[in-house]
């Protein structure tokens, strides 16, 4: 890097975004603000082309469709990981827009090796993970709603039986409700009423999402492929691509499990070192998903190497420990899969990827 290369940072807001350059010594030459387009954000930065600007820095969030456009007009930009460019912006004494913009400016000038870098995915793998992510807030909906239908039968000594055929929430609780006197019973019911609306709602629109995301996975070459492994599902197949999105960025199949957060912490100190639980950093989505897979596998998967490596670690380290390993076991052997573009086939002596 010469002299004459400057440093960008950008704040990205909803509508309005603080721009900072600063020169190879810190230096600010501009901070300013402008609407939240690549067509404004070009304008801003005329005075600097492509060329001279070392690194443009964004922190993580909702804004993908602006770094890519601005990726594809040549501007080299960086995004960084939201919670480690928080820590980096917290040494200033005021936060405000203009400071967190020239922050992020320092950062791509001096801490861009020290702050994770997060990963652009392709808009093909970010709308499934919208599906995604929707799913998953609508079903924390829906459990909401019923434990609170459960709340109320509970204040009247009723209680609401586990389970049930889809849409039969509403008979579940009417049969419930049969044990009250008519005006309780009809007092009741009335408050309950647009909570069993939004759950057979929410149920239904579920029921759909979910048919339409197995058909997706079916379909798709490395879902599909995926899917061969016991446990692995439509949901789990999706959430593991669009957390990964490009096989070949991992070096080994192996280094998959940490980037999941699926790896022991380690505290090292003088003499002293412990292990602690799994780091949980990475797609909290593809992990839990990656756990349920590893617990339908040990009670679903035929006799195989890695099924009684599992069981006897179960004896030893317990269910939940052992779990989160096949889990993170799970994840090599799909990332090699891909990586491969092989069958999933059972051994002996040994599960791979075939």
């Amino acid at each position: 890097m010469s002299d004459s290369t400057v440093w960008v940072g950008l704040d990205l807001g909803l509508r309005r975004t603080r721009v900072s350059v600063v020169d190879a010594f810190g230096a600010e030459l501009l901070n300013d603000e402008c609407e939240t387009n690549v067509d404004a954000l070009k304008t801003m930065l005329g005075s600097f082309p492509p060329e001279r600007i070392g690194l443009i820095a964004a922190e993580s969030g909702n804004d993908t469709h602006i770094v890519r456009k601005l990726r594809q007009s040549g501007f080299p930009v960086a995004i960084f990981e939201a919670r480690q460019a928080s820590k980096f912006l917290a040494i200033r004494r005021n936060k405000t827009d203009a400071g967190d913009a020239k922050g992020l400016a320092d950062l791509a000038r001096l801490g861009r090796n020290s702050v994770s870098q997060v990963y652009l995915k392709s808009p093909e793998c970010q709308q499934l993970r919208g599906l995604l992510v929707m799913r998953r807030r609508l079903v924390m909906m829906r459990v909401a709603a019923v434990g609170s239908i459960r709340s109320r039968l509970g204040g009247h000594g009723l209680v609401l039986p586990p389970g049930g055929a889809p849409g039969q929430l509403r008979q579940l609780i009417k049969s419930q409700l049969a044990a009250l006197g008519k005006s309780e019973a009809r007092a009741l019911e009335a408050d309950l009423e647009p909570l069993i609306d939004l759950c057979e709602s929410l149920g239904t629109y579920l029921r759909k999402l979910d048919a339409g995301l197995a058909k997706t996975a079916r379909s798709h070459p490395v879902c599909s492929l995926l899917m061969e492994v016991p446990g692995v599902g439509p949901i789990c197949a999706i959430s593991f691509y669009t957390a990964i999105d490009d096989p070949t960025r991992f070096r080994l199949a192996s280094h998959v499990g940490a980037y999941l957060g699926l790896s022991p912490r380690r505290h090292q100190s003088g003499v002293k070192s412990r292990t602690a639980g799994i780091t949980k950093n990475g797609n909290k989505l593809a992990r839990t998903n990656l756990v349920i897979a590893a617990m339908v596998f040990g009670k679903a998967a035929p006799d195989c190497a890695l099924k009684r490596w599992y069981l006897a670690l179960r004896e030893r380290a317990g269910p939940g420990r052992a779990r989160v390993a096949l889990a993170r076991k799970l994840a090599v052997i799909l990332l090699a899969m891909w990586k491969s573009g092989t069958n999933f086939q059972f051994h002996g002596t040994g599960s791979s990827n075939g």
